[in-house]
């Protein structure tokens, strides 16, 4: 459904604050007992049109991918900000972050990075692009990069719908 985009939506308004805050919880087991600090940050109240489950899946794949990547004594911090008309969702990690030769390939179906971390840590190659997909159906971006302290970043933007803004 992805490929073909015909992915339904079932689209309502929710505020980014409630689904950082709901992801974050969900994950707080697994980053303790990796013993990864996790935390949520939402500075921003405007409501999104979007699928709930859908973009619940978005954060949870970027969080499955931080916590898979980060060391124990890491931390991983999801937050949400309002920027160019829309929320900015960014899912940071203290892990060894991307190869430069990775970033462009990582939203691709079934690429999984270094051979020696993908069989170490297992994954399919799905989740960033089932991410992207979802995103892309609801007018959205998508992207990653190195953070400059080191560690990956993930984000992507989704539009707030108009008069909706609280920046």
């Amino acid at each position: 459904q992805l490929d073909a985009g015909g992915l339904p939506l079932g689209l309502a308004p929710h505020t980014m604050a409630d689904l950082v805050s709901d992801a974050v919880e969900s994950f707080q087991p697994l980053a303790a007992q990796q013993e990864i600090a996790l935390r949520g940050e939402a500075a921003v109240s405007a409501p999104v049109l979007m699928d709930l489950p859908k973009i619940s899946r978005v954060l949870s794949n970027l969080l499955s991918n931080a916590l898979r990547y980060t060391p124990a004594g890491g931390e991983g911090v999801v937050t949400a900000v309002a920027a160019d008309g829309g929320v900015v969702v960014t899912v940071a990690d203290s892990g060894p972050g991307f190869q430069p030769d990775e970033l462009p390939h990582l939203f691709e179906m079934f690429y999984r990075g270094e051979e020696a971390r993908s069989r170490a840590t297992g994954g399919a190659g799905l989740g960033l692009a089932i991410a992207r997909g979802i995103v892309a159906a609801h007018d959205g971006r998508i992207w990653a990069e190195n953070r400059p302290a080191g560690g990956a970043a993930v984000s992507f933007w989704l539009p707030v719908a108009e008069g909706m803004i609280d920046d």
